[in-house]
């Protein structure tokens, strides 16, 4: 290589000296070369990018191109945003050795023609956009030393006359559609020290034979494919590679005891298979592993106190791995371990002190069984930036040494059975941006506790026993997401919290906090969720929440607001959910509510409401097809407008919001007909319209409604008979059609209801028979006053 560069610098001297004499000549010469390149810029969709290719210069000038003796060797493009396909005038280029096109836009299928550029060493297309299969063409280019054509979108097998480039080092095929499997032909790439064929949807085994060819692969790729089987013992004869990754496949068995032959890897990832443990005590002969991934294997197994020999390593995940038993100790050796993840698996014990030793940036054994006490010395990783051990069943009390972790970002201590009172040193560790303590048994008041957490973002705190009130100093930090739920917390929310300018999140909720929400609230103007549910919050809905465009999420259910739903309301179109149930709102429902374009959820139940349903032919309400990524419903589809005092019609508009689930109506004073557009209602799973003052008689389409599952539309003044199309409810569970004036004979289409678990007819006037297959799964039935037989 070095000869050949001297050979090409000195052609480029003489070439200098003589375009010095004859400058003008060369500009104008005809070079079949040149006209290929001219070509090839003109099939580009955006040939303006190759400004230097023009008439004004000669053609081994311009950019990206590399001239011996006026002929070119060298076409060197990538990242230059080039899109269009590529022409065959570009496969004239007889003497080029380097193409190289690589993150670009080129697309469409590479021409057979390819196979002309006999001198290319290096062809490098990958990070493009073609298409269709591999040319077996290209194993006519028996130059190639590099054939880089991942990621794009190839198709089909790869083609096994790509054996026949005997000089191949290096072979990338990754990230793209192909299918079939390894042909076998692949083995006779003696000199390869790069195998990529991760990303794709390989099929069969990893062959023994090819792995026995391949010995001097130091790269070996071949993640996230199809592949079943065994891994062959002979993975051990790869002694030079440094980099193995065959996850994400379905390999099962267990890893053999040669991979400790492998003494040069320093990257071994193999998540997402069926591998079995143990793990073979060789791994401990892996003195240059640095990363280790075996996460998402079904190892069930013990961590092997080997692992401890394993001085290089900085990375081992073992997440989702089944692990039992308890952490080694000897885990304390691997003096570089800077990534130790352990989370969702069946570990026991407790913290081994030996790991206080490890220089560690990040440590998660989140949902494991570790118990104990969490010991003072974690205070020694004055490193580490996140630490997650929610989910197991440490006690005692948080040890205040946490706040000497002066770069820790992230602290997850949730679901533990952690007790007394958080201690304020938490927040010398003054990088703080987000502390999770949820659902523990800790106490005391949060007055001054987190007043120096100048950098925190989330509070998590719910589901503990913490008393006192809300601080007034949460408004000078830059809370996004406070999470006060199921706490004991009484008084009054600080008024100074709507004035913080970053908060997105405020949840309060089942607590006995009592005041009002001031006018204040409207200077939240970011805030997108809202839930204080179940408290004792009293006074009036202020109009001003109508301000907070961004709200997704209101729920004040269970508390003691009075007036009415200021009409304000629905300038909030951002809303998702909005729960003011069991309140003692009264008023008509503004129909503002029916515009909310958003609105998935509505429950306005067990209040005082009057008036009727809001109608609006221009209604937008329950009529959006998915969620907004970013939001929260808190129960999709649900509708709920029971037990108040609404009267008059169910207006038919309702029929068109499709996105409803759940239609509550009982307890009110509604009347007329039930509205056929009911059963447009394609998702409805729970129609109750009980105890209202409907009349006429039940609809036949609502046997259209194939999802329902249960039905209620008992104490109302229902007449005539029961629709036979209500037999083809096959998910119906339970119907409920007491206390109203039906007559006539039960439909014999009802022996199709196998899934009805509770049948209530009492109270009408029918007066027939049973099919005898509706009783087999009954558990509830009543038919008082009314006349039956099964048959």
């Amino acid at each position: 290589m070095g000869m050949e560069i001297k050979v090409w610098c000195l052609s480029c001297i003489i070439f200098g000296i003589f375009f010095v004499f004859h400058g003008d000549s060369a500009i104008v010469e005809q070079n079949p070369d040149r006209e290929s390149l001219v070509s090839f810029k003109n099939s580009l969709l955006n040939k303006h990018i190759l400004s230097t290719w023009n008439h004004n210069t000669r053609h081994c000038q311009w950019e990206g191109v590399s001239c011996q003796h006026n002929r070119v060797t060298m076409l060197v493009l990538s990242q230059q945003s080039l899109h269009g396909p590529l022409p065959d005038s570009l496969f004239s280029l007889s003497n080029l050795i380097v193409l190289d096109l690589s993150s670009n836009q080129f697309s469409g299928e590479l021409s057979p023609k390819i196979s002309s550029l006999r001198k290319l060493r290096v062809l490098d297309l990958g990070k493009n956009q073609f298409s269709g299969k591999i040319p077996m063409e290209l194993g006519e280019l028996t130059q190639l030393r590099t054939l880089e054509l991942g990621p794009n979108f190839f198709s089909g097998e790869i083609p096994k006359e790509i054996g026949k480039l005997l000089n191949l080092e290096s072979l990338d095929l990754s990230s793209n559609s192909l299918t079939g499997t390894m042909p076998p032909e692949l083995g006779n790439l003696h000199r390869l020290r790069s195998l990529g064929l991760g990303n794709n949807f390989l099929s069969g085994s990893l062959s023994p034979t090819l792995l026995t060819n391949l010995k001097n692969l130091i790269f070996l790729d071949v993640a996230n494919n199809t592949l079943s089987g065994h891994i062959p013992p002979e993975i051990g004869i790869l002694s030079n590679l440094t980099d193995l990754f065959i996850g994400i496949n379905r390999f099962s068995g267990v890893f053999p005891p040669e991979i400790g032959n492998l003494s040069k890897l320093q990257n071994f990832f193999s998540p997402s298979c069926l591998i079995k443990g143990p793990l073979p005590e060789t791994i401990a002969n892996l003195k240059s592993l640095s990363k280790l991934d075996l996460s998402y294997n079904p190892l069930k197994s013990p961590i092997p106190k080997s692992i401890g020999q394993l001085q290089n390593l900085s990375i081992l995940n073992l997440v989702y791995s089944e692990l039992n038993g308890s952490i080694p100790s000897e885990l304390g050796n691997c003096s570089n371990l800077r990534t130790l993840v352990l989370s969702f698996n069946s570990l026991t014990g407790t913290l081994p002190e030996n790991l206080s030793q490890l220089p560690m940036l990040s440590f998660s054994a989140e949902n494991n069984q570790i118990s104990g006490e969490l010991p003072p010395w974690l205070g020694k990783w004055d490193q580490i930036n996140s630490l997650l051990l929610s989910g197991n069943r440490f006690s005692g009390q948080i040890p205040p040494e946490i706040g000497n972790c002066s770069l820790l970002n992230f602290i997850g201590l949730s679901n533990n059975l952690l007790t007394g009172s958080i201690p304020k040193e938490i927040c010398n560790a003054v990088s703080l941006t987000e502390i999770d303590l949820e659902s523990n048994l800790l106490s005391g008041s949060i007055h001054d506790t987190f007043i120096a957490c100048s950098n925190l973002s989330q509070l998590l705190l719910s589901d503990n026993q913490i008393i006192g009130s809300i601080p007034g100093y949460f408004s000078k930090l830059p809370l996004m997401v406070l999470d006060l739920d199921s706490n004991n917390l009484t008084g009054s929310i600080p008024v100074s919290l709507w004035n913080s300018i970053n908060l997105l999140e405020f949840s309060a909720s089942n607590n006995m906090i009592d005041g009002n929400l001031p006018r204040d609230i409207g200077k939240s103007v970011i805030l997108e969720r809202l839930i204080l549910n179940n408290n004792r919050l009293t006074g009036n809905i202020p109009k001003e929440i109508g301000i907070l465009d961004s709200l997704s999420v209101l729920n004040l259910k269970s508390n003691q607001f009075t007036g009415s739903i200021p009409v304000e309301l629905g300038n909030c179109v951002s809303l998702t959910t909005l729960d003011l149930g069991d309140n003692k709102l009264n008023g008509s429902i503004p129909a503002e509510i029916s515009g909310l374009p958003e609105l998935q959820c509505l429950i306005l139940s067990n209040n005082d409401f009057s008036g009727s349903i809001p109608s609006s032919r221009k209604s937008k309400y329950f009529r959006q097809t998915g969620i907004p990524d970013s939001s929260y419903v808190q129960h999709h589809g649900l509708y709920d407008l029971s037990n108040n005092k609404l009267t008059g019609l169910i207006p038919d508009e309702l029929g068109n919001c499709s996105v409803l689930v759940d239609l509550l109506l009982k307890g009110n004073m509604l009347s007329g007909e039930i509205p056929k557009s009911l059963a447009n209602l394609t998702n409805l799973t729970t129609l109750d319209l009980s105890g209202n003052l409907f009349s006429g008689g039940i609809p036949g389409e609502l046997g259209g409604a194939l999802k329902l599952q249960g039905l209620y539309l008992g104490n109302n003044n229902l007449s005539g008979g029961i629709p036979e199309s209500l037999g083809q409810l096959n998910s119906l569970v339970k119907l409920n059609l007491t206390g109203n004036n039906l007559s006539g004979s039960i439909p014999e289409t009802f022996k199709n209801l196998n899934g009805l678990t509770h049948l209530d007819l009492s109270n009408n006037l029918l007066n027939a028979k049973l099919p005898s297959t509706l009783m087999v799964n009954l558990v509830g039935f009543s038919c008082k006053k009314t006349g039956f037989q099964v048959f």
